[in-house]
């Protein structure tokens, strides 16, 4: 599922952010480039954790940035950035964060499927220790287009 909806040449390393407001609008920005969402769906996915807190941060070090679908979704989407350095969103145990997805999709239920294939790859010690620290962008790469 993850290898359907992520441009795998696309994903981003070394990403600054100053916060997590900016870490999710970096992680939408090629989504929105792209057409698949609208800026205000990245805003809705900041406005969502302020709302409900820190939510989003599923595991140490990893988001999983969305919101809930509506006009600004035009397709079922997926993008992952990795920052530079890490950033804090607030979650008392997985903080901080240098994984970021932003994920959008245009029915309530989507998002389930790509969590279910996400926590595959990531209850996986020795890939979510690639995610966050690998050097190797084509072993990133091939590790994202296996699921």
């Amino acid at each position: 599922m993850i290898k359907d909806l992520l441009d795998i040449e696309k994903i981003e390393f070394d990403v600054h952010a100053e916060d997590w407001k900016d870490a999710l609008r970096k992680a939408g920005r090629y989504l929105v480039e792209q057409g698949k969402i609208d800026q205000q769906y990245v805003e809705n996915a900041i406005d969502a954790c302020v709302e409900r807190g820190p939510y989003i941060v599923i595991m140490p070090g990893v988001a999983f940035g969305h919101a809930r679908p509506d006009e600004s979704v035009h397709e079922q989407c997926l993008h992952m950035i990795r920052l530079d350095e890490p950033v804090n969103f607030g979650s008392e145990y997985n903080d901080p964060v240098r994984i970021v997805f932003m994920f959008a999709s245009e029915s309530s239920g989507g998002h389930l499927t790509v969590m279910r294939s996400i926590a595959k790859m990531l209850v996986e010690p020795e890939n979510v220790e690639l995610l966050i620290n690998g050097t190797d962008k084509d072993k990133i790469r091939k590790l994202l287009a296996s699921y």
